[in-house]
């Protein structure tokens, strides 16, 4: 009975060393994002208009060549001191071509929207390099 108790307790032993994991092995795996973020601050400058939606949005490609990859209305209520802080979430690692700041009246589409500022240069957003931080200056005149 002895021998079969000591049996049964080495192997619980054996199985308790085999089940426990290595962290130090898995940190730079467990680390690593599953998705991106570009945030950043937009700074406005002249009057706000009293109708109206203003627009972020950052497209794959510039021009854009369909729906933005996202995209956040932007109210005067957000704002502190002129200034909006955004954070456009949950993104897939890829390379955007733009981020825009527009300004679009009540009347569209029968007239026209307003680029106030924006980004035009490619933004990279990898796995290593998951948070991009784009500030911009939006004017409206």
């Amino acid at each position: 009975m002895k021998y079969s108790l000591l049996q049964y307790f080495a192997l619980l032993l054996i199985i308790l060393s085999i089940g426990c994991e290595d962290e130090k092995e898995d940190d730079s795996a467990g680390n690593l994002a599953e998705s991106g973020t570009v945030y950043g601050t937009i700074t406005f400058s002249g009057i706000w208009p009293d109708s109206g939606q203003v627009l972020l949005t950052l497209d794959t490609s510039f021009p854009p060549t369909g729906p933005p990859a996202k995209f956040e209305y932007v109210t005067s209520e957000g704002l502190a001191d002129s200034k909006y802080d955004y954070s456009l979430d949950n993104l897939s690692f890829a390379s955007y071509g733009a981020i825009s700041v527009t300004y679009w009246p009540e009347d569209y589409p029968n007239g026209t929207y307003s680029m106030l500022g924006g980004n035009f240069q490619a933004m990279i957003v990898t796995q290593d390099e998951s948070e991009l931080e784009v500030n911009l200056s939006a004017i409206f005149q």
